[in-house]
């Protein structure tokens, strides 16, 4: 019995491929009624009987090992029914079924770069236009308030945090998402019956307190939601689909291909509200927007109310969007207040028929993205010598890949290895990229993103391929909408150790110029870069790049560029055949 999947799933013990793990995910002793039970099933199940029969409090504490017990006939006359604490908790979250929620991918944080999923427990007859009922259950490391970006990827990457799960009102993290960090929400809604509810919320009061430690790649906020499924379904293996590294969209597809996803619900963040208001009006209609908000009287104006009342709804509603987005983060102020409820009443005051649709169009799932992991393979030429390349990387999207699911502004790559054999060379490694992040949201009246790239690694300069240079970069300027594409300006400060300088240290000041367009069958770009070193070397590129993508997994990139190097230029092309998974 020991050996039981759902024992062992209530001990997370979880999966590598088809095998069980040796010991369990639970780091807290206080979980365990055996010494050794983190390492035992068998004698964790013999200590859950022996305590189980002779303390009726542990039956409270540890309801759903009892309840799997019980159903087996190990512990006949035993009752939970005095578990008061566990039944007003039940009562009081009132669940009647629930669903997995994702919210998009949070440059800014590096805890949400990947995206977030936690669970939602709705009451029985939960509707999609109401959340005030549901509560989210999140998984999440304990961080403390000083530690900075750059202490907490270490730190989480080495689990180096407690974990543990909460419990909190759903509208806490709408507001949190959709509105203060502008993020899209998905909702996955589960086909899970009464019974298997019942197992996951009993299993959930079991975790109350209970630390795991936090690993931001694998042990992460959806490993652990899976585990929770698993208890609640017995016979699913989800976790053991990912023994390396557990990305939240690959979670939910993980999900949705085991039959657990019925209903989907999209929830755009404020942002995507008001900047799809906005792509439909005119310049001078979006002078009017902002006029409106900041004076919310013009609607009283002549020459306003003679403009077709359906325009008067989308330049009042694009006002009243406005003045929220803008002010979501502030506190309460009288004068915003008395803005918005001038907007609202003025677009109340309008007739039921002179309101269009104004529906924020729903972009595609990202669970129906591309795959986040990448195998390619590469011919080229670089200075009249040919190669071929592999690049193997671990994560997750750049700016020339299929757009569909993804963010549209942002490239975010991690663990990406590039193997190169030149003709009469033997095989090396020509770059390895620790991190690659470029975030270039476009600028105009409405919304002032500040673009901005950081790059991490190791890489040889095409001119003197015997080193492996670390370096580190960092860069930030603007992006702004040009010929239907995407024009970015960046400047840079790049740090790199290089055997061949004078000074094996440098620090490079650096200008980056690019256009990017992206479609749904193909991606384009132009780029240009100069970086000058501190002992005289410049470095330049300029290079375009183009992928056609051969359905969802599969494309085709193209790369032409032509390098400088202390007065020297040379050519390089590429073709790669990219295969995502």
């Amino acid at each position: 019995m020991a050996a039981d999947p759902q024992w062992l799933a209530l001990l997370h013990f979880g999966r590598s491929g088809r095998d069980y793990n040796r010991s369990s995910y639970v780091d807290d002793p206080a979980f365990f009624l055996a010494a050794d039970g983190a390492r035992n099933p068998a004698a964790e199940l013999t200590a859950s009987l022996s305590a189980l029969a002779e303390q009726p409090a542990l039956r409270c504490r540890f309801i759903a090992r009892f309840q799997w017990l019980r159903a087996r006939g190990l512990l006949n006359g035993a009752s939970a029914q005095h578990c008061t604490e566990y039944w007003q908790w039940r009562e009081q979250i009132n669940a009647g079924q629930a669903a997995l929620v994702f919210a998009s991918s949070y440059l800014n944080s590096p805890s949400s770069m990947y995206g977030h999923t936690f669970l939602r427990l709705d009451p029985k007859g939960y509707r999609a236009d109401s959340a005030l009922l549901s509560y989210a259950v999140n998984y999440a490391a304990l961080v403390p308030e000083q530690d900075g970006s750059l202490l907490f990827a270490w730190r989480g990457m080495s689990g180096g945090y407690p974990g543990h799960f909460s419990l909190q009102p759903y509208v806490e993290k709408l507001q949190e998402y959709s509105r203060l960090e502008n993020r899209d929400v998905w909702e996955y809604e589960l086909n899970l019956n009464d019974v298997e509810l019942d197992r996951l919320l009993a299993h959930l009061w079991e975790l109350q307190n209970i630390n795991f430690d936090y690993y931001f790649m694998d042990e992460n906020c959806s490993f652990r939601l899976l585990e929770l499924l698993e208890v609640a379904r017995p016979g699913l293996n989800l976790t053991g689909d990912f023994p390396l590294h557990a990305i939240p969209v690959d979670t939910v597809r993980s999900v949705r291909d085991a039959g657990l996803v019925g209903d989907i619900t999209y929830r755009p963040s404020r942002q995507r509200e008001l900047d799809s208001l906005l792509q439909v009006l005119s310049p001078e209609q979006r002078s009017v927007v902002l006029r409106l908000a900041d004076t919310a009287g013009a609607e009283d104006s002549a020459v306003f109310q003679q403009r077709p009342e359906a325009e008067q709804y989308r330049l009042l509603l694009a006002a009243y969007r406005l003045l929220r987005y803008r002010h979501d983060r502030e506190a309460r102020d009288s004068g915003v207040a008395r803005r918005s409820f001038a907007l609202l009443r003025a677009i109340n005051a309008l007739p039921r028929t002179a309101k269009p649709d104004t529906d924020t169009p729903r972009p595609p799932q990202p669970d129906k993205g591309h795959g986040t992991a990448l195998a390619a393979l590469a011919f080229g030429q670089w200075d009249s010598r040919h190669y071929g390349e592999l690049n193997l990387k671990l994560t997750y999207h750049d700016l020339l890949d299929p757009i569909a699911g993804y963010p549209p502004d942002a490239s975010l790559n991690m663990l990406s290895a590039t193997l190169r054999r030149a003709e009469g060379e033997s095989l090396q490694l020509q770059r390895l990229a620790l991190v690659d992040i470029r975030s270039l949201a476009p600028r105009n009246r409405f919304f002032r993103p500040v673009s901005w790239q950081a790059r991490g690694g190791l890489e040889r300069d095409e001119w003197s391929e015997a080193y492996l240079a670390p370096f580190a970069e960092g860069g930030a300027g603007g992006t702004w909408r040009v010929l239907g594409g995407r024009a970015s300006v960046l400047a840079s400060l790049r740090a790199e150790y290089n055997e061949d300088f004078d000074h094996n240290w440098q620090l490079a000041p650096g200008l980056g110029l690019r256009w990017g367009l992206q479609q749904r069958r193909f991606a384009l770009e132009v780029d240009a870069s100069h970086y000058r070193f501190t002992d005289g070397i410049e470095r330049n590129r300029v290079s375009i790049g183009a992928q056609l993508h051969v359905g969802k997994q599969q494309g085709l990139r193209l790369v032409a560029a032509r390098l400088g190097e202390e007065g020297e230029w040379g050519e390089q092309f590429s073709l790669q055949w990219r295969r995502y998974f």
